[in-house]
C-alpha cells in the first residue's frame, strides 16, 4: 500500500507492516494504526520511526527500553496479554516513546507508558506500568556524557 507520510515521503508498505492499536495511544485515541521504520535507514540505530498510517504528519521515535534499562521489567497479566491476542509464554516486542530535545544528548523514554507489540499477530497496546520504579522522562545517556556534550569546548 502507499503510505503519505510529512517526514519521510510516500513509502510503499505490506499491509503485515501495519500494527493494528485498538485503543489507539494515549492523547492518540483515534491513531489505531501505525508502523515500524528504521530511523535511518542508511545507518543502524536502537531507535525506529513509529509512523501513523492515518496521520501523515504523526511519527513517534521508539525504541527497545532493554537496550538502555537492561534489567527493565514489566508484568502483563493475563488479561493484559489478552488485549494484544498473546498467549500465555508468546514473546512479544517492547517499545517505549523517545523524546529527543534540541540538546539530543539530554534525550529520555518514558519507560512508565511503554508499547507492546505481539508482532506474530500485528497488534500493539500502550500500556501504563502502576510501578513506580520508573519515570517518564529516563535519560538514556549516562550522565557524564550529557554533562560532557553540555560542558563548553
Amino acid at each position: 500500500m502507499k503510505l503519505e507520510t510529512t517526514r519521510f515521503g510516500d513509502l510503499d508498505i505490506s499491509e503485515k507492516q501495519i500494527l493494528e492499536f485498538p485503543d489507539g495511544l494515549y492523547g492518540f485515541e483515534k491513531e489505531t494504526r501505525f508502523t515500524l521504520l528504521p530511523f535511518n535507514p542508511n545507518i543502524e540505530s536502537p531507535m525506529e520511526w513509529m509512523q501513523s498510517i492515518l496521520s501523515p504528519h504523526l511519527a513517534f521515535v521508539v525504541t527497545d527500553p532493554h537496550l538502555y534499562v537492561p534489567n527493565y521489567k514489566m508484568k502483563l497479566l493475563d488479561e493484559d496479554k489478552k488485549k494484544v491476542q498473546l498467549g500465555a509464554n508468546e514473546p512479544f516486542l517492547v517499545r517505549c516513546i523517545v523524546t529527543i530535545p534540541e540538546n539530543y544528548t539530554d534525550m529520555t523514554a518514558n519507560l512508565v507508558a511503554p508499547v507492546v507489540i505481539n508482532a506474530q499477530k500485528a497488534v500493539a497496546k500502550q500500556f501504563v506500568l502502576t510501578t513506580m520504579e520508573y519515570d517518564t522522562r529516563h535519560y538514556l545517556l549516562p550522565e557524564e556524557m550529557r554533562t560532557s556534550a553540555a560542558a563548553p569546548h
